[in-house]
């Protein structure tokens, strides 16, 4: 389901109930298993070798000292239940997850930053926007009403998305963009996950809208930045943003053409747009990522196609 790399060399994997870790020669080192806990998602790393892994139903985060995985506090791992539908109800509503679709995503590098790390939750009431404290929770922090542990830094209503985000957060300073990806009419088999993403947009209507949110780290919460209310999300892309130039990138379909923009991090001003020739499922880009080449443009994944697009003048 994912694989990284742990800051002393070491690979990491999540697989259906478990999290692995292998050596450079792929001898197993240690493993941690959620037993009645599905892992749907990929994995993130801190630069500490915390390894952060969301289940159907908790937030976990392990801690890994070169030589085994440790799940106890006085490591410095924890565990934090969120919120979820019942069972199956997500899925009737063509989520292709259990709880959290979203593989948690890291806010706050600095040492004067807060450290977090964020998701999409289940909740029965829309999905919400939540970040966990990373480490140590700050001495005077009280726990959010409504939350379901002290561990829960905020959670915000994305608003968008009746059901969990599939396409991870994207972050960047304090910012965290997430795309709504709940089919408002999905296929009649649950976890059709091919005819959602060709069919919608097309014979049934689109999941529309991304929103960005940012977290203000004197007073602990979210606050809502900017919204694109009519970007069409029927590929699950997740946007990507580039650090050198302060850029977005976001998939969008307009008429039932694949199209590809560029808008302002700050602002969500849409600064450049690139259209693909035609209607072609060529260009859908359904689970692809944007990979930046050197001279500035673009590659971007897909079901059936590799695309690179030169982006002009904004080179």
């Amino acid at each position: 389901l994912g694989i990284t790399m742990t800051y002393d060399g070491h690979l990491v994997a999540a697989a259906g109930g478990a999290v692995l870790v292998v050596d450079r020669e792929l001898q197993l080192k240690d493993y941690a298993m959620f037993p009645g806990e599905h892992v749907e998602n990929s994995i993130a790393v801190d630069e500490h070798n915390g390894i952060y892994v969301v289940t159907s139903t908790h937030m976990h985060k392990l801690a890994w000292d070169g030589q085994r995985l440790s799940r106890e506090a006085a490591d410095g791992a924890w565990s934090s239940p969120y919120e979820v539908m019942p069972e199956g109800e997500a899925k009737a509503l063509g989520a292709a997850s259990h709880g959290s679709g979203t593989t948690p995503s890291l806010l706050g590098f600095g040492e004067d930053e807060d450290k977090l790390v964020v998701i999409s939750d289940g909740s029965p009431g829309g999905a919400n926007l939540v970040a966990f404290w990373r480490g140590e929770i700050p001495a005077d922090f009280k726990q959010k009403p409504g939350t379901l542990s002290r561990r829960i830094a905020d959670q915000i209503p994305i608003g968008i998305s009746p059901t969990t985000i599939e396409a991870s957060p994207v972050t960047h300073d304090n910012g965290v963009l997430v795309v709504n990806s709940t089919y408002p009419e999905p296929g009649p088999i649950p976890g059709d996950l091919i005819s959602n993403a060709f069919l919608a947009g097309t014979t049934r209507p689109p999941p529309l809208g991304i929103k960005k949110f940012n977290w203000l780290p004197g007073e602990n919460r979210f606050e809502e930045s900017w919204s694109m209310p009519g970007i069409d999300n029927t590929d699950w892309m997740p946007p990507a943003v580039s650090t050198s130039n302060g850029l977005v990138y976001i998939a969008n379909r307009r008429s039932d053409n694949y199209e590809y923009l560029a808008a302002d991090w700050e602002t969500g001003e849409v600064k450049a747009v690139w259209p693909f020739p035609d209607d072609s499922v060529l260009y859908n880009n359904w689970g692809g990522i944007t990979v930046f080449l050197e001279d500035g443009d673009l590659m971007l994944g897909g079901f059936f196609a590799i695309k690179r697009y030169d982006i002009g003048a904004l080179r």
